[in-house]
């Protein structure tokens, strides 16, 4: 077997079984809380903690690699990941479950990086786009998966196995990373850089716990406001800074090659587009239309497997043609199908939303790679896991920005169509005689009396108007990734064409 697909066979496990984590609590909320027997804002942290330790441990990644070698880097990082997954299962109170996923995600969160720096080693010029084809797969198939095994365990099974589910993949990851990874040689003189960890853990740290407070305490919060300030203008100094270093534990003077800049800029947009709309429908689903997470998963899966189909072809395109065509096509199918999505209703049948997920499948396997595709192929392999760590610390800030927009929007609108639809029903229009009919009709089978029959339809209608509002507010939420997409398919001509990716004189030879 050549050495490139024993890179594949080694990271594939290890990265799905991290993404697959990065969702699979959601759903197990609600248990967790009623067996530790802590509040909603106290088990949320099983989530947060993850994430956050997730963003801080990125920037790390490139200085822990060249000290110590990618091999016993991406070891240690699984076998740290898959130990904490452990102690989360046997945890006894909720402290401890807290401390395993904060293990899980600094592990985690050097394991991407890692991965995609070590793809592009691994691989010659004109196949990494079918590589980056074929690492869609993982990062599509975890979050896809999450829910769906996530609630099937927690309706039917005990709540641990959400954790011991990762022990018999994270160990065989393990192993063969131990027996297929070449050993690599160790940079002595690798300087670790105080400075910029400081101030890279304060600024990602602040931004993105701020940005996952917006849902729950809104953009006037004086904390959010605070903590995104303060990660704002951390950053602003941690770039200035690291722009004057050597050894820098970013090295930001990466946004100085155009393709990378390009590239970066494009990836950023499209992150809003892509990801801040992927965490809406799943709330649809479960919130409005009933589902189960189970059902709810089962219903998204046919995502993911259009995603692994179209990855890698789209990958080997954009080897054949060049990123630029391949990923306007797949922003113009994006926006299309969000647009869709934008007029869904409580009517929407399930066959409808599979053709609209499989349609969005297709999509993102044509635009989630190549834009790290062509950013990396500009930068000498000396930088690589850097470069790798700038652009995921990055996009984890746009992605809990995304997210955090939408959940605004949603809730801001859903405000807002309430108090419009409410104002439709009095005496003089149609919505008002229905609420009357309403009532006659509880009066006349329900054997009400004309008081308590006028109260329960107008409880009827109020619950009507809630979801009723709910659902226009999910599509003014679409009609904003809309147009995030129509600025990915501008920004998206900026691209490189046919053959500027393998112009690469820092690459070294494929294995």
């Amino acid at each position: 077997m050549a050495y490139k697909w024993k890179v594949i066979l080694c990271l594939f496990p290890g990265l799905t079984v991290f993404l697959l984590d990065a969702t699979i609590v959601n759903v197990a909320l609600a248990k967790l809380g009623a067996v530790f027997g802590v509040d909603v804002a106290t088990v949320q942290w099983s989530i947060t903690a993850f994430a956050l330790a997730s963003g801080i441990a990125t920037p790390m990644t490139s200085f822990v690699e060249a000290r110590f070698t990618m091999k016993r880097v991406w070891v240690t990082a699984l076998a740290v990941f898959t130990a904490a997954s452990v102690l989360c299962g046997l945890a006894p109170v909720f402290s401890v479950l807290v401390v395993g996923r904060v293990l899980q995600g600094i592990a985690g969160g050097m394991m991407m990086p890692m991965a995609i720096s070590t793809l592009f080693r691994s691989f010659p010029p004109q196949e990494r786009g079918m590589a980056l084809g074929l690492f869609a797969i993982p990062i599509v198939a975890g979050p896809a998966l999450g829910p769906t095994i996530g609630g099937y365990i927690v309706t039917y099974m005990d709540w641990r196995l959400v954790f011991f589910v990762n022990l018999p993949i994270g160990i065989g990851a393990v192993l063969l990373s131990m027996f297929l990874l070449h050993p690599g040689e160790p940079n002595l003189n690798a300087k670790f850089d105080t400075v910029g960890a400081v101030l890279s853990t304060i600024a990602f740290g602040s931004i993105l716990y701020g940005l996952s407070k917006v849902s729950e305490d809104g953009w006037d919060s004086l904390t959010v406001r605070g903590l995104v300030g303060l990660g704002l203008a951390t950053l602003l100094i941690f770039v200035v800074f690291e722009w004057t270093q050597d050894q820098p534990i970013l090295d930001v003077r990466l946004f100085a090659r155009w393709q990378f800049l390009v590239a970066n800029v494009v990836g950023w947009v499209s992150t809003i587009a892509l990801f801040g709309a992927e965490f809406m429908l799943p709330l649809y689903l479960q919130n409005l239309r009933g589902l189960t997470a189970v059902d709810t998963g089962l219903l998204l899966l046919p995502q993911g497997l259009s995603v692994a189909v179209a990855g890698p072809i789209g990958g080997r395109l954009v080897d054949k043609i060049g990123p630029r065509m391949v990923v306007i096509v797949g922003f113009c199918l994006l926006a299309f199908n969000t647009w869709q999505l934008s007029f869904i209703t409580m009517d929407t049948t399930y066959s409808e939303l599979r053709w609209l997920l499989i349609v969005r499948g297709l999509a993102l396997g044509c635009t989630m790679q190549p834009t790290q595709l062509v950013a990396m192929g500009v930068v000498p392999e000396r930088l690589r896991t850097n470069a790798s760590s700038l652009n995921s610390a990055m996009r984890n800030v746009f992605q809990s920005f995304g997210i955090a927009m939408l959940s605004t929007v949603v809730q801001t609108q859903q405000v807002v169509h309430s108090a419009q639809l409410g104002w439709q029903v009095r005496p003089d229009t149609f919505q008002g005689a229905t609420l009357a009919d309403l009532a006659g009709v509880l009066q006349a089978q329900a054997g009400l009396a004309p008081p308590a029959a006028s109260l329960a339809a107008v409880s009827v209608v109020v619950g009507q108007i809630a979801q009723q509002s709910a659902v226009l507010a999910f599509g003014d939420a679409y009609r904003i990734t809309f147009f995030a997409a129509l600025a990915s398919i501008a920004a998206a001509f900026m691209l490189p064409g046919r053959g500027v990716i393998r112009a690469d004189p820092g690459a070294a030879a494929a294995h």
